[in-house]
């Protein structure tokens, strides 16, 4: 998972409590195939799950790879404050805000190149992906104790990491490839914060805030095949290093933020994966997969201070059946630790197709994750005030297609 505490920010005169994708960013799914098996992308045999494994470079069998995935993404965000009477009793609830967004998701390219077939099987890919977006629009009516309108607020967040990433692999016997492979990072995030003031003699707000983001990403890799129907895999990544460029413009404003306007370099923890694919060999082609992730996000520190952290991990389950002479469909759910609290641990269900012609296939993944929230479970994050009744619940649906065509040599 990518920390990007510096991020985090802290509107506490009117903000609620903000998500933890928010700032953390949102580990994005790079192809429809990984989408629907769970967000397994690190199982995936194609030119864009080899650079998250390049060890399955391997198995992409003689010829040349080509795969592009884009798709679109909505998230729905409901906020609930609990009303007392003048004794203090719960009386009901009233709804602070409602947000809708509907924005594209990108994807990634990829290319591969395996000449041979196992063993001693050599590949080698490259391409450009998106390890994690940062989107997130929060819109709502300010109102007084009377609830009389008295201004609106508009928080808009957008950015991503771009991954111009390659892979290089080597199959030194029938049952073990060994990969290796890593990519440079770009990126930024914008936030913009805008306030406007019913009263004429209330001066608007408008703050806006920028976080350019490089570094580097190494990655090692192994495949074991015990029967041709097992394949054991790891992936150790490693984040060689991270750099940001933070720069602040408007109205004066408190930021909860590790430097406001110094440029700063952060270490990130490494992260661990490993998964199985089972093939029981039936009429529907059956496949069965499953991903283990950690990542030792406890150990972070800022200037030699801990940044109260926990360790994070996830699980990744996903099974594929081919109907004789049709599509493919796909089932999946994944189940994601958050570093933050408990509370705010992520889960999604997914669901995908799969559709061949020739050298050519297209694929469709789509996948919901459910949430839900109190702002007083979570102290840990930026706009948390003891006693608050802030209750969030929301969704975030993804739908996103591939296409892949394989050019014999």
């Amino acid at each position: 998972m990518n920390i990007i505490a510096a991020g985090l920010i802290s509107l506490m005169a009117l903000t609620g409590s903000l998500p933890d994708v928010m700032w953390q960013g949102d580990a994005n799914t790079s192809s429809a195939w990984a989408l629907g098996m769970g967000n397994a992308g690190f199982l995936e045999v194609s030119p864009i799950g080899g650079l998250q494994n390049p060890a399955l470079l391997a198995l992409s069998g003689g010829g040349l790879g080509v795969e592009l995935s884009g798709g679109v993404d909505l998230a729905i965000e409901k906020r609930t404050l609990l009303i007392y009477d003048t004794f203090g009793s719960s009386i009901g609830e009233s709804e602070y805000s409602y947000n809708q967004g509907f924005q594209f998701l990108p994807g990634g390219a990829g290319i591969s190149y395996c000449g041979g077939s196992l063993p001693q099987a050599v590949s080698i890919g490259f391409g450009w992906v998106i390890p994690h977006t940062y989107q997130y629009s929060y819109n709502r009516i300010i109102r007084d104790d009377n609830y009389v309108q008295t201004g609106d607020e508009k928080l808009t967040i957008t950015g991503m990491e771009n991954e111009f990433a390659v892979a290089f692999s080597i199959a030194p016997v029938e049952f073990l490839s060994i990969g290796l492979g890593g990519g440079y990072i770009l990126g930024s995030r914008d936030v913009k914060w805008e306030v406007t003031r019913v009263a004429f003699n209330d001066s608007d707000t408008v703050m806006q805030r920028t976080l350019d983001i490089s570094g580097a990403t190494a990655r090692a890799s192994f495949l074991f095949i015990p029967s041709n129907r097992v394949f054991i895999t790891g992936v150790v990544e490693y984040p060689i290093m991270r750099s940001f460029s933070p720069e602040t413009t408007g109205d004066s404003v408190s930021w909860n933020v590790l430097s406001d306007t110094t440029d700063y370099d952060l270490d990130l923890p490494m992260v661990c994966k490993l998964g199985a694919v089972y093939l029981p060999g039936n009429n529907l082609q059956s496949k069965f997969v499953l991903g283990l992730l950690w990542s030792n996000d406890g150990s972070m520190e800022y200037a030699e201070e801990s940044l109260n952290l926990h360790n994070a991990w996830g699980v990744r389950v996903g099974v594929e059946n081919t109907l004789p002479g049709g599509p493919t469909a796909r089932f999946g759910f994944s189940y994601d630790r958050s570093s933050i609290a408990s509370s705010l641990d992520g889960m999604a269900f997914t669901g995908g197709m799969a559709f061949r012609a020739g050298d050519y296939a297209l694929d469709m993944g789509i996948s919901f994750s459910p949430n839900r929230w109190r702002q007083t479970d979570v102290s840990a994050l930026p706009s948390f005030v003891a006693g608050d009744s802030l209750t969030v619940e929301g969704s975030n649906t993804k739908l996103m297609f591939s296409i892949s065509k394989t050019f014999a040599l």
